[in-house]
């Protein structure tokens, strides 16, 4: 929301202190997958790219049918600019019963998938 609303710096501190309270939270519960997108969000968007992809494959397999796993680790991969893995899993997440269009049309981690024909044609389908 700081992106959006031009405070760059807020930005950059909301999601580096998210990343901490990711971690910390891991230390007790390695398993949460949850904190791990969450964290992963915050580090593609700081350029932390195989940080990033670490946690999102980490947590990939550790809950590979979980359709909001799939949404976020989509919008993970799309900020990678790995759009093929992106589709896959954002089709996987409607296929998995998350078909919230507007979260799909909306969400900016998606912008790269936007002129995509899988992207346009997996909108439709919602």
């Amino acid at each position: 929301i700081y992106e959006d609303l031009g405070q760059p710096d807020q930005a950059r501190a909301s999601r580096l202190k998210g990343i901490e309270m990711a971690g910390q939270h891991l230390l007790v519960h390695p398993d949460d997958v949850r904190a791990m997108y969450m964290a992963a969000n915050g580090m593609a968007a700081l350029g932390q790219t195989d940080q990033a992809r670490q946690l999102a494959e980490r947590a990939l397999a550790l809950r590979p049918d979980d359709a909001m796993l799939l949404y976020n680790v989509g919008c993970i991969f799309s900020m990678l600019g790995d759009l093929k893995k992106a589709l896959d899993a954002l089709e996987k997440a409607a296929a998995g019963g998350l078909r919230q269009r507007g979260w799909y049309e909306h969400d900016n981690n998606l912008d790269p998938l936007r002129g995509e024909p899988r992207f346009k044609k997996l909108l439709k389908s919602l």
